[in-house]
């Protein structure tokens, strides 16, 4: 068993990577004033996790696809609990060895904090 990992309380396949970046959230009157120097404040830090999965069969990927829903849903990575959304699910076919089961080589998805 791999680390934890869920969605909407799912246990999801173990990736084989994730990338966690705090991502700083500007408030709207952030630019350049006229003399080029930076004007802003920071409001707010959201993470934004990049995962991505190993060798995966059909059913794997639909349970991954299943459980990251549309909309805003809760993820829980080890000692995280967030609420976010994702981007797009992306997968690479590596088709049937011969032995039935239809594999992907990869997929990918962007979870990003709300």
């Amino acid at each position: 068993m791999g680390f934890l990992f869920q969605a909407g309380g799912v246990d999801l396949p173990s990736p084989a990577s994730i990338m966690i970046n705090d991502e700083l959230i500007w408030s709207s009157d952030t630019g350049r004033t006229q003399s080029g120097r930076m004007a802003g404040a920071v409001i707010a830090e959201k993470k934004n996790i990049s995962v991505k999965w190993g060798i995966l069969t059909e059913n794997q990927l639909a349970k991954i696809k299943k459980n990251l829903p549309h909309g805003f849903f809760k993820l829980r990575l080890m000692d995280l609990t967030l609420t976010v959304y994702r981007g797009t699910i992306g997968s690479e076919l590596l088709g049937d060895p011969g032995d039935g089961i239809i594999r992907y080589k990869s997929a990918s998805v962007d979870l990003i904090e709300r």
